[in-house]
């Protein structure tokens, strides 16, 4: 016997899982700009909505043609489908630089948010403290409880929530650091080749505050002047888990990255290649703001 069997072609989709202030607006404009109409943000309808991986199967139904989805709302686990591989990619911060860009970021906009108003009249370490007396789930261990239990924070995180949230950046196909972000990159572009040959991953940093650039890597004496060493010593507490998943993390994407042949000169090509789109950006500025005007 000689018989085919109607299936359908295997489907590949990229699922990014968007953690708020994790360079996630940069993920999201390369999908967009890789991917065009068969890209997709997905949001509940409330914004503190969660979408479970039977919401984006039954998106991914209706929209056969999607190709890359983003969402602030979306909980892992990741779907599991015979018909389909869904490369999930989700970054990661370390959690104490991440909360000084949340404060930031209220302190920048959101207008009617009771966050964006205690950013906008009190001082970062004042502003924590707030957080830390009614909004817990704010600044504890908050990418751990994400990965495992849904974002849903009912205790603090655990060794056995910090052990399934390790398993799940190991499994993931694009595991990212925005302190290594450009090898987070240049590790999803070489390994993803197979299915998207054409991908490419350079960019130009998104939502990144006035400087136009992303904050880089601050010193534990910066963080310990701004919060104060009682703050700080009480966050590094607070973010046991997190601080650890993040150096995880990090050995996870080192370690892919140590497989790419030629990863120096690759990341080199990469890094070319953001400072020649940039350029490109502020070339075309002007041009955008004449059509405007005209």
């Amino acid at each position: 016997m000689n018989v085919t069997v109607p299936v359908e072609r295997t489907r590949y989709v990229i699922i990014h899982y968007h953690i708020f202030k994790n360079a996630g607006s940069t993920i999201e404009h390369i999908l967009e700009r890789e991917f065009a109409e068969r890209f997709a943000t997905i949001h509940g309808s409330d914004p503190d909505a969660t979408l479970d991986a039977e919401d984006l199967e039954e998106f991914l139904r209706q929209e056969p043609e999607i190709a890359a989805v983003s969402s602030h709302h979306l909980r892992y686990p990741k779907p599991v489908s015979r018909r389909a591989v869904y490369f999930d990619c989700c970054f990661l911060r370390d959690p104490i630089a991440r909360l000084y860009s949340c404060y930031n970021h209220y302190r920048r906009g959101g207008v009617g948010s009771r966050y964006a108003g205690w950013a906008q009249s009190l001082g970062a370490r004042e502003f924590v403290l707030r957080l830390i007396e009614e909004s817990p789930h704010l600044v504890s261990d908050v990418q751990t409880t994400q990965l495992v239990n849904g974002g849903a924070f009912t205790r603090p995180a655990d060794a056995r929530d910090l052990e399934r949230a390790s398993a799940a950046v190991r499994k993931m196909a694009m595991p990212g650091l925005v302190e290594l972000f450009d090898e987070s990159l240049l590790v999803a572009e070489y390994f993803l080749r197979p299915a998207f040959p054409e991908l490419r991953l350079e960019y130009v940093a998104q939502n990144v505050g006035p400087s136009g650039r992303r904050a880089q890597p601050e010193s534990r004496e910066f963080w310990q002047g701004l919060w104060g060493e009682d703050l700080f010593g009480r966050l590094e507490r607070m973010n046991e888990m997190d601080l650890e998943l993040v150096r995880r993390a990090k050995r996870e994407v080192l370690r892919r990255f140590e497989r790419i042949p030629r990863a120096d000169e690759k990341l080199a090509d990469l890094r070319a290649r953001c400072a020649r789109l940039a350029l490109g950006t502020r070339e075309a500025a002007p041009r955008a703001l004449a059509a405007v005007g005209d």
